[in-house]
């Protein structure tokens, strides 16, 4: 009989946390004073981000959250959102296995998260970049 490994049942739980969370936003929005911290690997092939965010980031980022996103879509294992930077709005694609914190601190409310497989990877020059999906093939 093997033991049971009650932290591996910890994170599939905040994992589900995190999810309900963020379709709750996706579905009603935020209030005028909430934002949300999401902190997550960049590392992973099943990560999509823009180039010059792998490049500037290229193991972990934080995004926020609160004015500049549209377009939050969550599913079982993954959110997509379309975010800001410099002005121009770019498609996310975030699985869960990925998150490493989720941290709304105007509720003084955080989660800590482990991400799991797939390993973490060293970018190489084949991999540094994400390739960018179109935000209508994104739902599975």
């Amino acid at each position: 009989m093997t033991p049971t490994d009650y932290q591996k049942h910890l994170q599939i739980g905040l994992r589900e946390t995190a999810r309900s969370i963020l379709g709750e936003i996706a579905k009603n929005g935020l209030t005028d004073d909430s934002h949300l911290f999401i902190t997550f690997q960049t590392n992973r092939p099943d990560v999509k981000i823009p180039d010059f965010l792998q490049k500037k980031y290229p193991t972990e980022i934080t995004v926020v959250l609160q004015y500049q996103f549209e377009n939050l879509i969550v599913s079982d294992s993954f959110f997509c959102v379309d975010l800001s930077f410099g002005g121009i709005f770019y498609t996310l694609k975030i699985p869960f296995n990925a998150l490493i914190r989720l941290v709304d601190p105007t509720a003084e409310f955080g989660l800590s998260l482990e991400p799991t497989a797939p390993a973490l990877q060293t970018p190489t020059a084949s991999s540094a970049g994400a390739t960018i999906i179109p935000f209508n093939q994104l739902k599975k």
